[in-house]
């Protein structure tokens, strides 16, 4: 897991406890998990959402039942059955709050990532030659978001087109997409090495951001200065406050 986990705002985590309290009708259900299956960041929240929900609920139970076997005899039903209860509503609301503390916790670095990254949305996907037909096929996966599926594809690829700037740069954002900036890192530098390429402004700014997320800010701001449209110099000026 990362050393900072993801932002989720309280608007998200109300979404995700309803999911997870079973308060959402079928058409919300249905909605909810094509928004999730469709976004790898917004998924991989959920899960990790889910794992510390799951836990929260596993510590109110196991507290329960020590308060039910420390309870002293003589106590009538009812008023046992609210001390229980009382008692395990203070425990989840600590725990909650422990869970929205970790959360949100995030590094300078992280913020901006999050504020800065959007996935690059592909080329067009006409597939008008048998020759380029393995690329843009996974190309169609990409745009639908099945990052894993289109890496799969385009890995395939390399060992006979390792020198292209093309399959470097979206094997980049693929990776960069699914949260992996390390592979997506070298991808972007193999970019970068190719004369002349059309990639090479956006490389230049996934990798910087790609950098920023791993805390390398010095490397970062290197490729930033590589760049000159507006979003790269408001990101640059943010960095260098």
């Amino acid at each position: 897991m990362d050393k900072y986990p993801n932002y989720i705002s309280q608007e998200q985590q109300e979404e995700f406890e309803r999911i997870l309290l079973d308060q959402m009708d079928s058409k919300e259900i249905e909605a909810f998990n094509n928004k999730i299956n469709g976004d790898p960041v917004l998924k991989k929240q959920f899960d990790e959402f889910k794992d510390l929900f799951l836990a929260i609920e596993e510590e109110g139970l196991r507290n329960l039942m020590d308060i039910f076997h420390d309870n002293p005899k003589g106590e009538s039903g009812a008023k046992k059955h609210k001390f229980y209860w009382y008692q395990i509503a203070a425990s989840i609301v600590l725990l909650l709050s422990f869970g929205i503390w970790f959360f949100n916790k995030q590094s300078p670095n992280e913020k901006l990532f999050q504020s800065y990254f959007t996935v690059d949305p592909g080329l067009p996907t006409v597939m008008g030659t048998n020759d380029n037909y393995a690329f843009y096929e996974a190309m169609v996966d990409y745009k639908q978001g099945n990052y894993d599926l289109a890496i799969n594809k385009w890995e395939k690829l390399l060992p006979t087109d390792q020198n292209s700037d093309t399959l470097n740069y979206f094997l980049g954002s693929a990776y960069l997409a699914k949260g992996n900036s390390n592979k997506a890192i070298d991808f972007f530098k193999n970019t970068l090495n190719a004369d002349g390429s059309v990639f090479s402004k956006d490389a230049h700014y996934y990798l910087a951001l790609g950098l920023l997320k791993n805390n390398n800010t010095e490397e970062a701001i290197k490729h930033l200065k590589m760049v000159a449209d507006e979003k790269s110099v408001e990101l640059l000026k943010k960095i260098q406050k």
